[in-house]
Formats: structure tokens, C-alpha cells, sequence
């Protein structure tokens, strides 16, 4: 998709833990109808780019850019509320659940007030 303007964008992304750099200006592009992948070594801050992504830490510098708009996201919840969600890859959050409860815990589908089983299989 060469000259798609991207959906959602990070540029910049740094994040210090003390005196460990987790994130050097990482950046990452994301264009509608995509399919991406994050690759690298362990320790190469995948997983800390995803969380900065999903509101589960704060960036130390850098931007996220949705629509155009720069965005921040205090929360899980605000950065899903914007459109992101992400599974991380420790699916059993809490073990005692299945995969897909798992999977939509922060916003199970409703239904009449009930957990729609029928929807969270779609």
C-alpha cells in the first residue's frame, strides 16, 4: 500500500525503566486494511512499544498520531475507547477464564445486561 496515509502512527516512542532503555525513538506505521507484525530479538521492546500503544505505560518522548490527530492514552480503557485494543500474548490474564473471556475482558458484548456468549464467539 505504497502512499497510504497511515491510520495510526508512533514516532519517536522512547521509554526509560531507571537506567534500562526499553524504546530509542521507535517508530511504527499502521495503514488501514495492513497487515502488520512486530519482529525482533528479545529485548528489543516489542512488547513495551505495545504497551505505550494500548495506554498500559506513558511514553518517556515521542507522539501517536490517530486519524491525523495526535492522541495520548492514560488507560487500557482510553486507548480502547479511540479504537485499539490489543491482545497481549499472555492470553490467560485470569486463568480460571476461557480464551475469548480472556480476550474481551475490559469490554465483554452485552446483552440485556448479560455477557453475550453468541457475540464473544464472533
Amino acid at each position: 500500500m505504497d502512499g497510504a496515509v497511515p491510520l495510526f502512527r508512533m514516532e519517536g516512542i522512547s521509554k526509560r525503566y531507571g537506567g534500562v532503555r526499553a524504546l530509542e525513538k521507535a517508530e511504527l506505521s499502521v495503514t488501514p486494511g495492513g497487515i502488520h507484525a512486530i519482529l525482533g530479538e528479545n529485548g528489543a521492546g516489542k512488547s513495551t512499544l505495545i504497551k505505550v500503544m494500548a495506554g498500559v505505560v506513558a511514553p518517556d518522548e515521542g507522539r501517536m498520531m490517530l486519524d491525523g490527530t495526535e492522541v495520548s492514552f492514560a488507560s487500557p480503557a482510553a486507548a480502547n475507547q479511540a479504537g485499539i485494543v490489543c491482545i497481549f500474548q499472555e492470553l490467560s490474564l485470569v486463568p480460571e477464564l476461557s480464551v475469548a473471556d480472556n480476550i474481551v475482558i475490559s469490554d465483554p458484548p452485552k446483552r440485556f445486561g448479560m455477557i453475550d456468549r453468541k457475540a464473544q464467539r464472533r
